[in-house]
């Protein structure tokens, strides 16, 4: 196997008839440097194929152009477009990133917190699960801001980007009782998501208003999880008094209430309609196409990446005693699990 020997920064120096630590000071920004011994040691740098040492630059920096992101799980469509935008602007600003799933799982956050801690990470990009609220606040004490996306934090004062959830719950409402559907179901995600449990809010109090009463055995409590919502569903579809539609308030859940909808030999949209908050990469071609309302995920992503780098930067300076919450809008994409073409 041929294995290229990596150059040193003692080869480039010498390329670039400069010292070592000209060389170093031209290469990682910092420190005085003439323009024309820059661009030496740059032409040099390029001419070798120098890859820098970027461990060695942190301990000499006190600085790893690292961003941390925690967020609940990857392989949702979901975070994985966000994580996506969040990597597309840090890497356009120079900086690398480090990913960490927590399943929902507290005590998983707050090992990831630490993790990211000790890696003397730069800012956090995290979808909190709502605990763990005190090491949060001391991280930020600490000087390392945090940048919540999807959820926000009462208590944390801190920049989030979200949807407008509650408007994304009574607009989905809205739109399966325009499509006829009188005993709408919901399935949650877990207590603590605020995104979420906003959502139900929008939705039920719209159900409310249009003058159907709101039935307590409707709704269920999915925990973002596939075979916890298929329980969930099952349950709901045992009822002497059906639901005709369900409202899926997270992506994670889809799978499960699908698989129930399935088991119980129901067709879609004939005896039930799906609606989904969230869109997976294969809503469109799903049999029937399902109706969902889009999350901007990537610009969730983007928008967070840059907040954070201008905090790391010193930029955007927060209040202490306040948040900053952008709040971004979904879009309702109609296909045919709600009976739109029938």
């Amino acid at each position: 196997m041929d294995i290229k020997r990596k150059i040193t920064l003692k080869e480039v120096a010498k390329h670039a008839k400069v010292s070592v630590a000209v060389a170093g000071r031209a290469l990682n920004n910092y420190g005085y440097v003439s323009s024309e011994k820059r661009m030496r040691v740059i032409s040099s740098a390029q001419k070798l194929n120098y890859i820098p040492n970027i461990l060695a630059r942190s301990l000499k920096t006190n600085k790893t152009s690292t961003i941390g992101i925690i967020i609940g799980d990857i392989t949702a469509d979901f975070f994985t477009l966000l994580v996506r935008g969040v990597e597309d602007i840090s890497k356009q600003n120079g900086y690398n990133i480090i990913i960490n799933n927590t399943d929902e799982n507290p005590l998983k956050e707050k090992n990831h917190l630490e993790e990211m801690v000790s890696l003397n990470v730069e800012g956090i990009i995290l979808s909190p699960t709502g605990n763990n609220i005190a090491q949060l606040k001391q991280i930020i004490r600490s000087g390392i801001p945090i940048v919540l996306v999807d959820r926000v934090i009462k208590e944390l004062n801190t920049i989030s980007i979200t949807i407008d959830n509650y408007t994304a719950g009574s607009d989905g409402a809205k739109y399966l009782i325009k499509q006829g559907y009188k005993r709408i179901a919901i399935i949650k995600g877990l207590p603590n998501i605020s995104s979420i449990e906003e959502r139900a809010i929008g939705c039920l109090d719209t159900i409310e208003a249009s003058g159907i009463p709101v039935d307590q055995n409707l709704i269920k409590y999915g925990n973002l999880n596939r075979e916890i919502s298929r329980k969930a569903t099952l349950d709901i579809l045992q009822l002497s008094n059906q639901p005709d539609a369900i409202f899926i308030l997270a992506e994670t859940m889809i799978i499960g209430v699908l698989e129930a909808i399935k088991e119980k030999n129901l067709k879609i949209p004939e005896d039930i309609g799906i609606l989904s908050s969230d869109e997976p990469s294969w809503a469109s071609i799903y049999n029937p196409p399902l109706t969902t309302l889009k999350q901007p995920n990537y610009s969730i992503g983007t928008i967070a990446a840059q907040k954070l780098i201008s905090l790391i930067q010193g930029k955007n300076i927060i209040n202490p005693h306040t948040q900053e919450n952008i709040v971004l809008k979904a879009e309702l994409i109609t296909r045919r699990s709600c009976g739109e073409l029938k």
